[in-house]
């Protein structure tokens, strides 16, 4: 019976042991990786929740819900047509990469043409958790030359200009004139003129030469019909 018992126990570790995957070594993680970006025929080798750092995101123009087949799709685009080679991460590239610590995880670089990307290799459940970039140096705009300075057109030299003369001289101001202040005066009342004298009449008939000489016997009055007496008085000499 003990030979049975240890019999069956043996048995079943064996079949447990060829039961159970074996687990992939880096070697064979590195062919995995390199013919997968060869070939662009092996989506698997991406984790369907893959880490792609924002950098590679940025360069690759992914969106943030893109799932793995997109990216290992634009992964593949990045590559086609160049020599792939994967090797182990220098510890420089895993620091500017800021890939996830886990020891069991190791960290390779995949390198293509002038593309350096580094992936995080979970050899148990054999695909790529982690892809970035090393360093944000990767992404950087493209530095444009500055453009070569332009030639000027020569500019024949021109003969030296005769110095302008001096302005003349400003003649001095002359003094403003001193305002004179008249002071308004009321107006003086105007006696009204006197009525023009009225030409006498004439005379209804000559008086006879043997008439007697008139002389001035009173004041001046002018009056509508005149004699020959009022005339003498105003100083008029009768006809």
């Amino acid at each position: 019976m003990k030979f049975l018992f240890a019999a069956l126990f043996a048995t079943s570790q064996a079949f447990a042991q060829q039961a159970a995957p074996a687990k992939s070594t880096e070697q064979q993680a590195r062919s995995y990786v390199a013919s997968a970006f060869v070939t662009g025929a092996a989506p698997m080798v991406l984790s369907e929740s893959v880490t792609v750092s924002s950098e590679l995101r940025q360069r690759l123009g992914l969106a943030p819900e893109a799932d793995s087949r997109a990216v290992y799709r634009a992964l593949a685009a990045l590559t086609a047509g160049k020599p792939v080679q994967v090797r182990r991460a220098e510890p420089d590239e895993i620091a500017k990469a800021q890939a996830p610590a886990a020891p069991d995880k190791p960290l390779f670089a995949l390198e293509s043409g002038d593309t350096t990307l580094i992936l995080q290799y979970d050899l148990e459940r054999d695909h790529v958790a982690f892809i970035g970039l090393p360093g944000a140096v990767a992404v950087a705009a493209p530095v444009v030359a500055p453009a070569p300075p332009q030639k000027l057109p020569e500019v024949a030299a021109q003969p030296p200009q005769p110095a302008a003369p001096p302005p003349p001289a400003v003649a001095a101001s002359k003094p403003a004139p001193v305002l004179q202040v008249v002071e308004p005066q009321v107006p003086r009342a105007v006696k009204p003129a006197a009525p023009a004298a009225r030409p006498a009449p004439a005379a209804a008939a000559q008086v006879p030469e043997s008439r007697p000489l008139l002389h001035k016997t009173g004041a001046c009055e002018i009056k509508p019909v005149m004699s020959d007496q009022d005339l003498v008085n105003c100083g008029a000499t009768p006809r």
